[in-house]
């Protein structure tokens, strides 16, 4: 019987051997007829990736190029539904890659592929994925295409190294940040007002919210790398008169984060200029003023600047500021009640005696 959907079948003996060819004449079609309902049901109407996966594979000049371009980006989006799921904004399910049921497992050499019995397995590996299962061979050649297209797509990387390295490291971090504050916020609405928020609309709302996050840090990282003017300036704030009093988003900040930053990175640029064998690396026109890096130039420990250009990168950190703090708190609150019931549910186990044993937890 199916592991799936319960019907029985049997498959055909294999006939022959040709000698000659040395494949199974019509083998592979009785094979397939002989496979459970749900598995002939999802055959003869594939859900559109899967007919994509087929029309790859049928172009022999595709089979070694598609694992290479794809599996990232799917090993990408693996990862971002497991984060969403274990923050509690993400509910499904995985599908199985054949029939798009209820998966329990998923191929073991690329981890991207997952099934519902054995059976899904079996066809899918010999109709689509043995052509496109992601082998670790293949990572250096991925690592040398999305290189070339990142070199090419962003050609100042090589002017500029740090402030895109820095801009690209805030990707996953907002994600994070903004999937933390939706997972918290769906929890909250559950418990105090019983409705379940947890789905694709909380996740499409999550990733947008992220892109803005992301597109706001990047003017930011250019404003604290000398460019203020490329801060997004989101508040409009510079056409209102100045505070008073500076305002905590910007003195924070200042104070815990850009202010050690700046100096840390001041501190190395000296270091190269100074060091001998390091000084082939560093710009012959700084390197009489003390300076190493070009990109380091426009640093200051002072950031935000104070003025009209300015204060655009302040409006954008008091919208930042509470948002990341935020979700600081609500990973710190986790981390706490998690030690707590922790240490609570290990002094009640090691009360009972002769009680089953507790099974983990398997994600």
């Amino acid at each position: 019987a199916c592991e799936t959907c319960g019907g029985t079948y049997a498959l055909p003996p294999p006939p022959p051997r040709n000698v000659e060819t040395g494949v199974h004449p019509g083998g592979e079609r009785d094979w397939l007829d002989a496979m459970p309902p749900h598995v002939l049901a999802a055959l003869r109407r594939p859900h559109p990736w899967w007919r994509v996966g087929a029309a790859v594979v049928r172009k022999p000049w595709l089979r070694p190029i598609a694992p290479v371009i794809v599996s990232p980006v799917v090993s990408l989006y693996c990862r971002a539904r497991r984060m969403l799921k274990k923050r509690g904004v993400s509910r499904r399910r995985w599908a199985c890659s054949l029939c798009r049921r209820r998966a329990r497992w998923k191929c073991v050499r690329c981890l991207r592929s997952y099934y519902c019995s054995r059976q899904c397995q079996n066809v899918s590996w010999h109709i689509v994925h043995k052509h496109v299962c992601y082998k670790p061979v293949r990572f250096g050649w991925s690592v040398l295409v999305y290189s070339i297209g990142t070199l090419l797509t962003f050609p100042g990387i090589m002017k500029e190294p740090l402030i895109y390295g820095s801009g690209a490291s805030l990707i996953p971090a907002c994600f994070f940040a903004v999937g933390v504050l939706g997972g918290a916020f769906a929890s909250l609405m559950k418990k105090a007002f019983k409705v379940d928020l947890r789905g694709r609309w909380l996740e499409l709302l999550v990733v947008l919210t992220t892109i803005g996050m992301v597109y706001l840090s990047w003017g930011i990282v250019w404003g604290f790398f000398g460019y203020p003017h490329l801060c997004v300036n989101v508040l409009s704030v510079s056409s209102f008169p100045p505070p008073l009093v500076e305002p905590m988003s910007s003195t924070v900040p200042r104070s815990f984060l850009f202010g050690p930053i700046a100096k840390l990175l001041t501190v190395t640029d000296a270091f190269f200029a100074r060091s001998g064998p390091a000084s082939h690396i560093c710009s012959s026109a700084l390197v009489q003023n003390g300076r190493c890096f070009v990109g380091l130039s426009g640093v200051s420990s002072g950031f935000p600047i104070n003025g009209a250009i300015g204060r655009g990168c302040e409006g954008d950190l008091a919208v930042l500021a509470p948002a990341w703090a935020a979700a600081l708190s609500v990973v710190a609150c986790d981390v706490l009640f998690r030690r707590r019931n922790r240490g609570r549910g290990g002094a009640a186990h090691a009360g009972r005696r002769g009680g089953p044993p507790v099974r983990p937890h398997i994600d």
